[in-house]
This record gives structure tokens, sequence and C-alpha cells, in this order.
């Protein structure tokens, strides 16, 4: 059988007051190749997904549905696209899923979508599959595109919490956030950065006003030039942490002693310049150099079209990788100085997003072009 590394089908459109998300039917045994479960726990006892721990007699149970002759599904699976196992953004446009002309686009060379809801079903079928009879069918699948983690989350938390009796304490444990007001104190590091990702989008005198796309508040994309709120999240996010979901964990952990952030101090955390900062509470000392850096990109106009590649994903955090390189330079007492000069003499021609691969290796072009005006 020949080898398609993208696999082409129709879909649904659907937008709601939580989000836009997109329906599709796929057959079940391409779905298990494309899409993976991450557990709320691994075995180091770290948070990391949106999900309960697997029930081994369940998974067997609809195994056994699956392989009857009356089986059926009419619920969908809940998946979340463009995030490998690690829970790392995925920037490979050649491995991301996407929305073309109508059609979703999603590669088959690795899974990049996790399940947010869905995962003993899709275990299950699974399972079946280790029967030599099990007949292939179709599987109805939702889809968010680029959502963050904490979104995700917050996705699973409406299915489960609102429409299903499902103890508040569970969504407590699995999420690290309090589903009726959580305290800045215990913001985790992207929690953080969503919300000033949200004011950086929302406040008009913001260079990325009306230019993040989220797919969870329902907006429509800009006609010229967009970025996802992922890549924004990740973006502020590498400036304070290196394990975003393990300080999640690690701050929920300690919400019943009321530290908050402050209990990270415990933890190692040599690369994230703003990470005193953060663990300080220190937000708006954040937004402001985030502010600077991205006010001074945008007078330089390398946001002034969709042509070049600092208005793409894979510049926008090759840009925030060699701001976190300038600021660890700098020191801890001098991060406030920001002396972003050397950006000038870097001509915007060699920006182009032509000259580069939209790849790890496009990544660090970008950053060695950017760098190599340091002084």
């Amino acid at each position: 059988m020949k080898f398609e590394p993208f696999y082409t089908t129709s879909i649904i459109e659907v937008s709601q007051p939580l989000g836009t998300f997109y329906v599709f039917k796929i057959n079940a045994k391409k779905l298990v190749e494309i899409a993976f479960t991450m557990a709320a726990y691994n075995q180091n006892g770290k948070l990391s997904g949106v999900q309960r721990t697997l029930k081994t007699d369940r998974i067997k149970q609809i195994a056994m549905y699956s392989n009857s002759v009356n089986a059926t599904f009419p619920n969908s699976i809940i998946l979340s696209a463009n995030f490998n196992n690690d829970g790392n953004f995925v920037v490979d446009e050649a491995l991301r899923w996407k929305i073309e002309h109508g059609q979703l686009i999603v590669p088959t060379c690795q899974p990049i979508a996790s399940i947010i809801d869905g995962q003993h079903r899709l275990e299950g079928i699974r399972e079946a599959m280790k029967n030599e009879h099990f007949k292939d069918f179709d599987v109805l699948c939702s889809v968010y595109i680029d959502m963050p983690f904490s979104n995700q989350a917050e996705v699973f938390t409406s299915i489960n919490f609102n429409q299903k009796k499902v103890d508040k304490s569970v969504a407590y444990e699995l999420f690290g956030y309090d589903l009726d007001e959580t305290e800045k104190d215990h913001w985790s590091p992207d929690t953080l950065a969503i919300y000033l990702t949200r004011i950086l989008n929302n406040d008009e005198s913001s260079p990325l006003a009306g230019r993040i796309y989220t797919s969870f508040e329902g907006e429509k994309k800009n006609d010229d030039w967009f970025i996802s709120t992922a890549c924004i999240v990740e973006c502020i996010s590498l400036l304070i942490t290196t394990d975003a979901t393990k300080d999640r964990y690690f701050i929920h952990q300690s919400a019943f002693f009321n530290k908050g952030r402050k209990k990270l101090i415990e933890l190692p955390n040599k690369n994230s310049p703003l990470r005193d900062m953060y663990i300080n509470g220190k937000d708006k000392d954040i937004f402001e150099i985030i502010l600077k850096f991205l006010n001074e990109i945008k007078s330089l106009e390398w946001l002034s079209s969709s042509d070049l590649i600092t208005t793409k994903t894979i510049g926008f955090i090759a840009m925030f990788e060699v701001l976190k390189t300038i600021l660890n330079d700098r020191g801890e007492r001098d991060v406030m100085n920001l002396d972003l000069s050397f950006l000038h003499k870097i001509d915007i021609k060699k920006l182009h997003k032509s000259e580069f691969n939209f790849s790890g290796i496009g990544k660090s072009e970008i950053k060695k072009l950017l760098l190599s005006e340091v002084k």
C-alpha cells in the first residue's frame, strides 16, 4: 500500500461561545495512527495532560463492544491538534494540521493530535484492532487547532464538569485551576501568558491588536496576517519557564499552603530570564518588557507584511528566543534596561519568508541572522 503523507477530509466548522472547532469523520485505523492520549500523570507523578488515568477494565469493555456487530459511537472524540506528546507546540509546517480551502489537512507521518475527551474510546478501539477479525468503521471527531494546553483543560472541564457529575476537586487536581476565580498568585506560567496574550490582542494600542487568532474565543482571522494564541503563549512562556506543565502541577500541589508562585523558588530553572519577576508577581514589568520588544519590532516594519518571516509562527518563536538570549545575557538586575538597537542593523529584505524553511532549521537561521549584529 502506498504511503500517503497527508489525509484530507471534508469538515464542518462549528462556532460556539466556548470556541470554534471542526467536525470530521475518519476511519478508526487512521485515527489511532494520528492521535495519542496524554494521561493526567506520568510515572513520575508529573501533570502532563488533560485526561484522567486510563482504566484497563473500561478499555477492555470498549474493545469487546467495538468488535460486536452493533457497535456504534455517535459522540465525537475531541482532539487538539499541533502539539506533540511532550506538550510542545509544533512549528514545522510539514507536520501541522491545517485548514485549506474548506478541507482538513492531516499529516500522517507522526501523531500530533492529543485527545481532550474520548481517550477510553480511542484506546478501546486500538485494543479491538488486535483481533484479526476487526472490521474498520468511521469515527466522528471534533478538533481544535492550535489551542493552548490551558484552554484544552477548560474545554475538558466544560464537558465533564458543567455537563456531567464530575467531582469539582477532580478538576482542581487535574488542571490546577480554580473554576470559579483563581487568584493571580496561583497563576501558572501559561495562565499568565494567556492573560497577557489577550491584552496584546484586545488593547487597540498594542502592536498585535486584532492579530492574534484564538479558536477558543471564536474570533475571525485578520485578512492580512495573524498569529495563533498558542504561538504567543509559547513565546511569552519561554521567558518565565522551561516547563510550564511542571510549574502548574507544583503550584497546585502547594495551593493548600497558600504559597502560590512563591513555591516555585524550590524548582531549578536557570534559563528563564524573567522567572524571578513572575515568581514575585511583577506581571506588569514582564508585560512592559514584552511590549517594548514588540513595539521595537513594529517600528522596524517587521510586522507590516505577510511576506515577512517575522509575521509567521516560526518567526515569532525565533524572535522571542532571541529576546530570551538577550535578557539572559543582561542579567537579572538589568532586564528593564533593554537595549534593542542591534535590531536596527538587520536589513528587512533578509526577512522575506521565501528565504527560510518553515522548520527547526529555519528557526535557527532566523535566530542566527538576528543575533549576528549583537556586540
